[in-house]
Formats: structure tokens, C-alpha cells, sequence
């Protein structure tokens, strides 16, 4: 594997031979530029990882060089992180007006530099990767437009592959069962959901709406579920363990949506199950209505208000945990079914949606036959329905 490549620019010899010397060091390949003109010919020809940028220099200075890089098509997406001896306020927002992602203050401690070189790469590593991700699902999505032409434009194949994507239904886990309805309102749904045993202690399920309908929503669902892959892959590693903390998956997500500028949102509800304690953890991500969970002589519904994902740079969410009775039905809709439903009025919306939940016994075909989804032909948005129960083993 091709070692990354640190541009150093820096009017003092000193400290390109100290950085050098350091990166060196740990793997990274360097090239040292005395000045801003010098750094910015070689990026004519040259593209680095990442540099790390001097701010007073003779003629060019560190911010007008960053400037001119993130003006640049093929060089604006290079992580630069600023070195300087300038610790005023002014001169970090200027650093970060120009384009740098980082501000390093000298004397820099050599540890430091390394830490945020890695964390950088790694984080531009991932949006490349991301970006690589979309950019193959727009083909793919060109590709099918084609298919779908040539097939009289029978969009029914667009559902079926998209229906392939969700999980088995019927799903059991230890002693939990997983069950879910979904029907469009276009045959390519905005909505989708996804649950899986990761190992003996965890399952994992999430549920998200995206903003929208057709084909543009679904592919986004294709790019959610890889995202969310390559964190349940990262676990199975013992890479990471971001896919049992919701927040921090659900807030990884809204920053790559955020940065990819793909103009949707999602409301994601995403939970872990911890069979081994029978708890419930999970981070709410604008998903609205709040889920049911009810057991006998008891219902409730489980809220946690928040912000969608991709709708604002700096959202936070958090984690909750419950814990969950002996036995249980949890189920979560779309807010596409409080469309189908007669009443007007919210509260009692949420009220019927409750006693659908309440009176399931355990099958969400139930619910299906009780809001009649199966007579509907045209709906005006998705109705999508996750069951989770648990009961007494005998």
C-alpha cells in the first residue's frame, strides 16, 4: 500500500527538517516547500494527502495559498492543516476561512501532529470512500433508468430489487421476533428499514424515512444500509464498536450527508437490542411518531424528540436506554400511516396507532388487515411497519 504523501510548507528550514523527520518516522512519505510559490507550482503537478501549512511566510502566506487550493476543482478536497505560532482568536477563524480543517500552535508537540495527521487521512479516506459509494449508485441509477426504459418503463423492477435489500421477515433472534410491512406510494419507496443479529449479546435495527419519494429516495437508502454495513463489518473486526452506539452512528451519518451536499434528509430511529440484559439502546434521529411499546397491562409510547439526519451541519443526538419488560411488542410506523388514518386530529392518531400496537397479539398482519393497506391501490406516501415482540418461553 502506497505510503500518504505530507506536503510541508514552512519558511523555516528547522521545522520542515523536524517534521520530516517525525512523519518519516511513522510511515508517511514528505515533501518540504520553503515557501507559498514553491508549494503552489508543485500542485500543478502534484497531489498530496494532506498538508500542513506555515501561516507567515514571505510573499505567499499560509492563507492565501489555502485559498487558491480550495478554489481549485482538483485540489480543494486536500485536508490542510494550519502550523503557526499565532495564537490569537482571529488568527484560528481566519485559518479556518481560508479552507484549513485544523489549526496546530508552535511550538507543536510532535504526538499532536501525528494524532491529527492520522485522524485527518482517516476522515478524508472515509469521504472518498463515501463519494466513491454515491457516485457508483448514480450509475447504477442511470443503469436502471435504461433497464426500467427498455422494460416499457415497469418501475415494478425497481421495487423488487429494493425489496431484496430488506431483511427477512420473520426474523427471530434469541427469543426476539422481528417483523415489518412496507408499501410505497411509489413503487421506489423513501422509506426502509433493516434489523440483523450482530452477535450473541447485540441486534441491531434501524428505521428511516428519507426525504421524498422515487428513485432518488431509494438510492439513498442504498447508501445508508452501506454505510451502516461498514460499521456493523467494523464491529465484527473489533475495528470500532459504532454500530452499537446509536448517537454516534447517527451523528457520523448527518456529517457525511452534510458533507456529500446531497441535498436529502433522513429520520432514522436506530436501536440496539441487548438481549443479554433485555435493554433497549437507541438514538432518535427526527423520526416521527415515536414508537409503541406495550406489554401486558401496560403501553407507552417511547419519545426522544431530535433533529433529522443531514439537515444541519452541528445536530446532536444522544442515547437512550431502557429496559424492557419480560414480554413485549415494540412496534414503530412511518409517518406516511397517519395519512391513511381517518382522524384529523394528531393525538388521536397516535391513540389508535397505540391500541393497533396494543391489540397486534404479536403479528403485524393484524395491523395490516386494521388499516385496510392491502385495499389501498394509491397512497400518498410510504406506510412502512416494524414489529418487535418477545414472549415467555414455554
Amino acid at each position: 500500500m502506497e505510503k500518504p504523501l505530507i506536503m510541508l510548507v514552512d519558511d523555516t528550514p528547522v521545522n520542515l527538517q523536524i517534521l520530516h523527520k517525525l512523519l518519516g518516522a511513522h510511515g508517511y512519505q514528505t515533501a518540504e516547500f520553503l515557501s507559498g510559490e514553491l508549494a503552489w507550482q508543485a500542485l500543478k503537478t502534484s497531489t498530496p494527502d494532506l498538508i500542513l501549512l506555515d501561516v507567515n511566510m514571505p510573499g505567499m502566506n499560509g492563507y492565501e495559498l489555502c485559498g487558491r487550493i480550495k478554489n481549485q476543482d482538483n485540489l480543494k478536497d486536500i485536508p490542510v492543516i494550519f502550523l503557526s505560532g499565532m495564537n490569537e482568536i482571529v488568527d484560528k477563524l481566519n485559518a479556518f476561512h481560508s479552507g484549513g480543517i485544523d489549526y496546530i500552535t508552535k511550538p507543536f508537540q510532535g504526538e499532536e501532529v501525528l494524532i491529527r495527521v492520522k485522524t485527518h487521512l482517516k476522515i478524508q479516506q472515509q469521504q472518498r470512500q463515501l463519494k466513491e459509494n454515491f457516485i457508483a449508485l448514480q450509475k447504477l441509477e442511470q443503469s436502471l433508468e435504461e433497464s426500467l426504459e427498455t422494460l416499457k418503463r415497469d418501475e415494478e423492477a425497481g421495487r423488487l430489487v429494493q425489496f431484496k435489500l430488506l431483511p427477512k421477515n420473520g426474523a427471530v433472534f434469541s427469543d426476539y421476533t422481528f417483523t415489518h410491512f412496507l408499501k410505497p406510494s411509489m413503487y421506489m419507496s423513501g422509506d426502509f428499514l433493516d434489523y440483523f443479529e450482530l452477535d450473541e449479546k447485540y441486534a441491531v435495527f434501524y428505521f428511516a424515512d428519507v426525504s421524498g419519494h422515487g428513485a432518488a429516495s431509494a438510492f439513498i437508502t442504498f447508501l445508508m444500509k452501506s454505510f451502516i454495513g461498514s460499521f456493523r463489518t467494523n464491529y465484527l473486526k473489533k475495528i470500532d464498536r459504532v454500530v452499537i452506539d446509536p448517537a454516534e452512528l447517527l451523528s457520523r451519518f448527518n456529517q457525511s450527508l452534510i458533507e456529500e451536499n446531497l441535498d436529502k434528509f433522513i429520520t432514522l430511529f436506530f436501536g440496539v437490542l441487548d438481549k443479554s440484559g433485555n435493554k433497549l439502546i437507541f438514538a432518535n434521529g427526527g423520526h416521527f411518531p415515536m414508537p409503541f411499546l406495550s406489554s401486558p397491562g401496560n403501553s407507552r409510547r417511547i419519545i426522544q424528540k431530535s433533529i433529522p439526519v443531514g439537515l444541519f451541519e452541528n445536530s446532536v443526538y444522544s442515547n437512550l436506554v431502557i429496559d424492557l419488560p419480560e414480554e413485549f411488542s415494540f412496534m414503530i410506523f412511518s409517518d406516511g400511516a397517519l395519512e391513511i388514518l381517518p382522524e384529523e386530529n394528531v393525538v388521536r392518531q397516535l391513540e389508535l396507532l397505540e391500541e393497533l400496537n396494543r391489540t397486534a397479539n404479536g403479528d403485524i398482519s393484524n395491523v395490516v388487515r386494521s388499516l385496510k393497506l392491502d385495499s389501498l391501490e394509491s397512497l400518498l406516501d410510504d406506510v412502512t411497519m416494524m414489529l418487535i415482540t418477545r414472549r415467555r418461553q414455554t
